[in-house]
């Protein structure tokens, strides 16, 4: 399962505004892959903007650390913004989902952490 959602920003502005909205929620982007970038200086071509953001809430991750390592599988939590004929959209792939394949016992930790980056999401937009 995905939680999608498009937005009238640019992928630009919309990577800045998770940025700026995540710490009010005690996430922490821990960094932001520009993919055009990196596939042109691979010698690619590639038109459409694409960011992967790499975002962290440290005591949701130790909690789930702490119950499992193999949850570092699912960490950083990942949102991907890209914009594609015209039309920036936001994708962040189901923590719970993630989380309930590796060790289902941790399942309400990734409830609710997902719940607080789809707020986030829901702002930026």
């Amino acid at each position: 399962m995905q939680y999608i959602q498009t937005s009238s920003k640019s992928a630009k502005e919309l990577v800045s505004a998770i940025q700026n909205i995540a710490p009010n929620h005690k996430f922490g982007v821990l960094n932001v892959r520009d993919m055009k970038e990196t596939l042109i200086a691979k010698g690619f071509k590639f038109k459409e903007e694409c960011y992967i953001i790499d975002i962290c809430n440290p005591a949701v991750a130790l909690a789930l650390l702490s119950e499992d390592l193999l949850l570092s599988s699912v960490l950083p939590c990942k949102i991907t913004v890209f914009s594609q004929k015209g039309e920036t959209t936001v994708v962040m792939n189901s923590l719970t989902q993630l989380v309930d394949d590796i060790n289902p016992d941790c399942i309400e930790i990734a409830q609710e952490a997902q719940a607080v980056l789809q707020t986030i999401i829901e702002q930026a937009v």
